[in-house]
């Protein structure tokens, strides 16, 4: 680390900044003290970027009409005290993101707005993928619909936080809602979860017949989904269209069961009993007095 050397009264100025140590040193011959500053070395965060900057938002739902464009903004904040260079990409959107730029230059505590293009393409669908910023990731769902709409739909999440233990079931609530003049339609419903990788891992169709709004409750077996990131989109296909949406979720692990676990529940299972026999005896003894006066508790 390099030191710079004051002695007496000067003074030394630093036009990068950063925090020091500064130790004084007494010098036994009666001079001027001598101070040592410890210069900070400036970090550029590399292409891969530091931890300690954040991004807001940190995914993006898209709604679009085929063919449409629309610009969104992403915020990135540098929450060190060293400059940053961060790398800017994207993964599984090819032909349907533009960014502004491969990099964005960060200084200290600065914060920056980053402009993102989605460009949605011809055919209708729910499209998956990621924008990543140094070392982190936004997650990214387009749903591409059709112009002249006849339905639409909507997919939510019911798990609690939007997050499945490895092996439960992922459940939702589905809502088809007619657009157009009332009439009897057979649908088909498309369902699929994949991840921000584009990597489809379960698809599931119906065909329903409808005439008003319905909503109804579906759940996916997720099986031994890898732990991470992933979204479930909804396509309705009527004669004159497609109507898409989706949502996204986690898989985390599942908590073994352990010994200690059973032993505890099985303890309270116990003294939930014990209370409703001695409730229920105390019921009868009751009962007992009241019948025949001198019977004692």
């Amino acid at each position: 680390t390099p030191y710079l050397t004051l002695t007496g009264f000067d003074t030394i100025g630093f036009d990068s900044g950063g925090e020091g140590e500064i130790g004084i040193n007494p010098d036994p011959s009666g001079s001027p003290p001598t101070i040592e500053v410890e210069v900070p070395s400036i970090s550029s965060g590399g292409g891969g970027g530091s931890s300690t900057f954040s991004l807001d938002p940190t995914n993006f739902n898209i709604n679009l009409l085929v063919n449409i464009n629309i610009e969104k903004i992403i915020t990135i904040t540098n929450l060190g005290s060293s400059q940053k260079t961060l790398a800017i990409n994207q993964e599984g959107l090819d032909g349907m993101l533009i960014l502004e730029s491969d990099s964005v230059n960060l200084g200290f505590f600065e914060s920056k707005n980053f402009s993102v293009i989605f460009v949605a393409p011809s055919q209708p669908g729910t499209f998956a993928g990621k924008i990543k910023i140094g070392n982190k990731e936004i997650l990214v769902s387009m749903n591409v619909k059709e112009k002249l709409l006849l339905f639409d739909s909507n997919i939510v999440i019911l798990n609690r936080d939007y997050i499945v233990k490895q092996g439960n079931e992922l459940k939702t609530e589905v809502t088809l809602i007619p657009l157009g003049d009332k009439e009897r339609l057979d649908v088909t419903l498309n369902y699929a979860i994949k991840d921000f990788n584009g990597k489809v891992f379960l698809t599931k169709s119906e065909t329903l017949l409808i005439e008003d709004k319905k909503t109804f409750k579906l759940n996916f077996d997720t099986g031994l989904l890898p732990l991470g990131d992933y979204v479930v989109g909804l396509e309705l296909v009527y004669p004159n269209g497609i109507a898409t949406s989706s949502a996204s979720f986690k898989v985390v692990e599942r908590i073994p069961f352990g010994v200690g676990t059973i032993i505890y529940y099985l303890i309270l299972a116990i003294l939930v009993c014990a209370i409703l026999l001695v409730g229920v005896l105390l019921q009868e003894t009751t009962k007992m007095k009241e019948v025949n006066p001198n019977v004692g508790y």
